[in-house]
C-alpha cells in the first residue's frame, strides 16, 4: 500500500506543470457570475476537461447564462461519489488591490495567483489531477463519480 501511495505522489509531482497549465487556462477565463461574464465559455472548458478524462458530460440550462456541467464516470464498484465545484468567480474590484491582472495567472515562488485559483477553479483541477493519478496507476476509478459543476 505504501508503495502505491509513493507511486501516486510521483505521478502528481511529475504532472504538476501540466496541472498548473490546465488551471491557468481555466483561471484566464473571467467567468464573473455577478456580470454573467463568459459563463458559457468556462462551462465549455470544464466540459472538455471532464470529457478528456472519459466522463459522459451534459450541459444543463441555458448556454447564454451559467450552464450546469454534469459529468459521470463508472468506477470499479457500484457506489457513487458526488463531487460539487463551481466555475464562476467573484468580481475583482477594487482592481488597484491586485498586484497583477486577476485573469492573467502568474506563478510566484511556486504559487499560482489569479482570480479563482483558490475558489474554486483550483479545487476542481486538484480533484482532476487526483483522478488522473487513479486512472493512470489503477486503470479505473474505485467508485462511480458524479460531478456537478
Amino acid at each position: 500500500m505504501e508503495d502505491r501511495i509513493l507511486t501516486y505522489d510521483v505521478y502528481i509531482q511529475n504532472s504538476y506543470l501540466h496541472s498548473i497549465s490546465e488551471l491557468s487556462r481555466l483561471v484566464a477565463i473571467p467567468s464573473v457570475s455577478a456580470y454573467q461574464q463568459q459563463q458559457a465559455e468556462c462551462a465549455q472548458m470544464v466540459k472538455s476537461m471532464l470529457l478528456k478524462r472519459g466522463f459522459a458530460v451534459e450541459l444543463l440550462g441555458h448556454l447564454d447564462q451559467a450552464p450546469v456541467v454534469v459529468g459521470f464516470k463508472k468506477g470499479r464498484i457500484d457506489k457513487t461519489l458526488l463531487i460539487y465545484n463551481h466555475y464562476d468567480v467573484q468580481p475583482v474590484e477594487p482592481l488597484e488591490l491586485w498586484t497583477h491582472p486577476p485573469f492573467e495567472p502568474i506563478v510566484i515562488d511556486n504559487l499560482l495567483f489569479g482570480r479563482g485559483v483558490n475558489d474554486d477553479k483550483g479545487h476542481f483541477t486538484d480533484r482532476l489531477l487526483a483522478l488522473d493519478a487513479l486512472l493512470t496507476i489503477d486503470g479505473e476509478l474505485p467508485c462511480n463519480i458524479l460531478w456537478v459543476v
